[in-house]
């Protein structure tokens, strides 16, 4: 039964699950999409997990990523393993991302973290997903899909998160941090969807446990990528498909110059010569 109301002259409505997720990060910030991955996922992508950041690893080296702060990232795991692309691309977070961004976005970002026991990860700090931009706006530019990989709470380091914060321009004295901060707890398989905008941390993983991560942001495509994957996966091109050619920016690419402009456009249109 509705709940009632006075003196109300306009109410939003949700009839589905989906819709409620959506109205949550739109007006708290953040929701938690339970049970996305199966026990078996999840077992398969911890392995990947760690497969590809010790690749990355060994490549740039660990003392360089120590002194750049950039230990237990791996950073565009799509690169190195494609399944991860399907991971990007999974029907129930393109619901909600295409219900809170439109039709058109593309992946901006990729990342694995490993929050380590008792180790304190760079992104402990309270930051935006993006960052450096202290104004709000009516309808979100970005929406971040984070993936439980494995159980988050407040003992293994589970993302904290600062409930509306998207809608202030500044981030708050450390008096209203302290005493409006919440937890943003979610079991392993779940998928914690929020606005980029939100003001968030992770953790001090105090388990005996590793708990991983994949964080996936998803932006309006006038937002410049982190990775330019279409250049990166230039060659592949001819197997992506359509949808995911256009997730992975391959048709929000900038074009050189006005006679590449055009002739991309003319090539849309499909007028020859």
């Amino acid at each position: 039964m509705q709940e009632k109301s006075y003196g109300v002259v306009a109410r939003s409505a949700a009839a589905s699950d989906q819709e409620t997720h959506v109205e949550a990060i739109r007006n708290r910030g953040y929701t938690v999409l339970p049970g996305v991955l199966s026990s078996d996922e999840l077992s398969d992508w911890r392995k990947r997990i760690d497969l590809t950041y010790a690749k990355q690893e060994q490549e740039f080296g660990r003392d360089r990523l120590v002194a750049m702060k950039e230990l237990d990232l791996c950073r565009a795991p799509l690169l190195y393993d494609r399944d991860f692309l399907g991971l990007a691309e999974h029907p129930k977070i393109m619901e909600i991302v295409r219900a809170l961004l439109g039709e058109w976005f593309i992946l901006n970002l990729q990342n694995a973290i490993i929050n380590r026991p008792n180790i304190e990860h760079h992104q402990s700090s309270w930051h935006r997903d993006l960052p450096y931009q202290n104004f709000v706006i009516s309808r979100p530019l970005s929406v971040n899909a984070l993936f439980a990989i494995d159980d988050f709470s407040a003992q293994t380091g589970g993302t904290q998160f600062l409930p509306f914060s998207h809608k202030i321009e500044y981030l708050p004295s450390e008096q209203y941090v302290a005493a409006n901060r919440v937890h943003g707890e979610a079991r392993a398989g779940s998928v914690i969807l929020f606005d980029s905008m939100v003001f968030h941390r992770a953790g001090a993983n105090s388990s005996p446990n590793t708990r991983r991560a994949i964080n996936q942001m998803y932006t309006v495509p006038i937002l410049k990528q982190q990775y330019d994957f279409a250049k990166a996966l230039a060659s592949e091109r001819s197997t992506l498909s359509e949808g995911a050619l256009r997730l992975l920016g391959f048709t929000s690419e900038v074009p050189l110059n006005d006679r590449e402009w055009r002739a991309a456009r003319a090539a849309k249109l499909g007028i020859a010569g």
